[in-house]
């Protein structure tokens, strides 16, 4: 989970499958980022650009954070050793980076 810089009522997790078949990966296969905007009474699925199925793969508890830009940037890595990033607060994503290690933490900067 990742917290708006600015806006405490918002707010995007990754949540995991916790069944015994594949425990701790994306439900389903299907990979998404959840956003709150109203300090999670409503969540809206988010996953415009991620893989549609078979994407078995986990995101740590450190491994997800956001930058402070303006729209917020959000960046997340996966036990596959992918980095993902949305440039526009979730609405859309792209992997930036594939074929490294699995990524236990994430964190961003801006210069």
């Amino acid at each position: 989970m990742t917290a708006h810089p600015r806006d405490d009522r918002r707010a995007w997790v990754f949540p995991m499958d916790g069944t015994e078949v594949w425990p701790r990966t994306s439900p389903g296969g299907k990979p998404a980022v959840y956003a709150t905007h109203d300090g999670g009474e409503t969540w809206q699925r988010q996953d415009a650009g991620m893989p549609g199925q078979q994407a078995w793969w986990t995101v740590k508890r450190q491994a997800m954070c956001c930058d402070s830009r303006d729209p917020v940037g959000l960046y997340f890595g996966t036990t596959s050793g992918e980095l993902w990033m949305s440039r526009d607060e979730g609405a859309h994503w792209e992997c930036i980076a594939r074929h490294l290690p699995e990524i236990y933490a994430v964190e961003a900067a801006v210069l």
